[in-house]
């Protein structure tokens, strides 16, 4: 056995890898041509010479190929570290491009939300339209960006898989050569073999085992859980001791905000806030801070959260004193007034209750989408309410009221005379209750339900009577008109 087959038995048998086995016939390839070359061997002058000039020859030949091969390395080197740079910077400029669409998102977002709370002055509107400009712009360079990631990704991959055929193709020459070549694929086709039986006695070891499993573990007791939306919770009291602010602006996007009355000579906001998603923000009060407006001088009190991403459920005590306008506008979440005097209230929510309780004023207007609307005591002039989804109902002694909803029912309870009264439901009933010694007159009509009254000194509508019409003396001058489509209207005394 010569020096290069113990070598090739040496890299079967797994005692020397094969970059090792790589050095080791460099130097046999040096140690022979120096040996070839030397007259050390005098009884066979002539074959010995030519057996030297044909390995100096073959080595010469060998070093060419290599010196050629590692000039072809080191420009794929070069070129690779090229392309990998460009795609780096790529990269990073689509990051970049993507982080400022996200911001200028949120904007819009924050824009379009305050337009709902019918808040977004012309200035921000012609912000938003702007900030929808930039998005477009950017939006184009980033495709075309992303364009170019792709297109350089696919020429790193060219380089670097034309790099790897180089290297093989140079280990290839340097051991599986001539006598070698056999030998070495009967080594990696035995080396195949056996991780191929490896593999499959593993693959049959997991199979069963997972079988096994799916047999015997009792998936009724089993808890899978689900990574949620990351949220930041904290509680905030913020206090405006020396407000004498009359006009009252309150939007929040999200969240409940219940109105009070104290002793105290200012005014207090008792927050308790909730953050969805990851915020840049050093902590999640100065996040809050970033995506609200809260703005007190000596009239005016506003206090405004916008933004979808935050929740904010507030608790706000006023001071007892007159206000001239109070406007709170509601996306998501319920309105609540308890013991509020002022002028002008006007209220809205597209999702949430809206509940006035002894509020004395001149008007309540009150709008919403789904939900309903409860006025309970207090004294005032006149109330306007309207709903799609959900039921109004009223329990005071406004002089005018036009109570209306769509799917819902709509229901008055009057103590005392008044101006007029107005209930329209679509597809619910109407339920009006007024004392018996005051005057009535007006019309009650459905187009599909039925007229019920209990009222005194009134005739009885008769069965399937669609208009009632109302005429009854008493004190006062107090007219009603009540209309619903697919409802019943019923009638009667309050003092029942």
């Amino acid at each position: 056995m010569n020096e290069r087959e113990r070598i090739l038995d040496l890299v079967k048998k797994g005692v020397i890898s094969s970059e090792e086995a790589l050095v080791l016939l460099e130097n046999l390839a040096k140690q022979q041509g120096t040996q070839a070359g030397s007259p050390a061997d005098d009884t066979a002058p002539e074959a010995h010479s030519e057996q030297s000039e044909t390995d100096d020859q073959s080595t010469q030949e060998q070093q060419e190929a290599n010196k050629d091969t590692d000039a072809a390395l080191t420009e794929l080197n070069t070129e690779i570290a090229e392309a990998s740079g460009a795609l780096d910077a790529a990269t990073a400029q689509v990051t970049s491009i993507g982080k400022q669409i996200e911001a200028n998102n949120e904007q819009i977002i924050v824009l379009d939300t305050m337009e709902d709370l019918e808040a977004l002055s012309p200035e921000k509107y012609q912000k938003r339209g702007e900030l929808k400009q930039e998005n477009q712009k950017l939006n184009d360079q980033l495709a075309e960006l992303k364009g170019q990631v792709e297109t350089m990704k696919a020429n790193l991959a060219t380089l670097r898989r034309q790099k790897h055929d180089l290297e093989r193709q140079k280990i290839s020459d340097k051991i599986f050569n001539d006598d070698w070549q056999k030998d070495a694929r009967d080594v990696f086709s035995e080396f195949g073999k056996n991780i191929g039986d490896a593999t499959s006695q593993l693959g049959g070891f997991v199979k069963d085992t997972v079988n096994n499993v799916l047999d015997n573990v009792d998936w009724k007791n089993v808890t899978v859980t689900v990574p949620g939306l990351a949220t930041e919770k904290f509680e905030h009291v913020f206090k405006f001791p020396d407000s004498q602010a009359t006009i009252l602006d309150v939007k929040v996007a999200n969240g409940d905000v219940k109105f009070k009355t104290w002793d105290q000579p200012g005014i207090q906001v008792e927050a308790a806030i909730k953050l969805y998603g990851k915020m840049d923000a050093d902590s999640p009060f100065e996040a809050f801070k970033d995506r609200s407006r809260i703005d007190v001088t000596d009239d005016h009190f506003s206090f405004q959260v916008p933004n979808k991403r935050v929740q904010a459920d507030l608790v706000i005590s006023l001071p007892k004193r007159s206000y001239d306008h109070v406007s709170v506008r509601l996306l998501n979440g319920s309105a609540d007034l308890t013991g509020v005097n002022g002028k002008d209230f006007y209220v809205k929510s597209t999702n949430g209750q809206m509940n006035f309780t002894n509020v004395d004023g001149v008007m309540i207007e009150s709008e919403g989408v789904n939900g309903s609307i409860k006025v309970q005591g207090g004294h005032t002039h006149d109330l306007l309410l309207t709903t799609v989804n959900g039921d109004v109902s009223v329990d005071a002694d406004p002089a005018t009221a036009a109570l209306k909803t769509v799917n819902g029912t709509v229901r008055a309870t009057y103590h005392t005379d008044f101006t007029k009264i107005e209930g329209t439901s679509m597809n619910g009933n109407v339920k009006v209750a007024v004392p018996a010694s005051i005057a009535l007159k007006g019309e009650a009509r459905t187009h599909f339900g039925s007229i019920k009254s209990r009222l005194s000194n009134v005739a009885e509508p008769a069965k399937g009577l669609k208009r009632f019409e109302l005429d009854r003396p008493g004190t006062g001058n107090s007219e009603l008109k009540l209309n619903t489509t697919s409802g019943n209207i019923q009638l009667k005394d309050s003092n029942d």
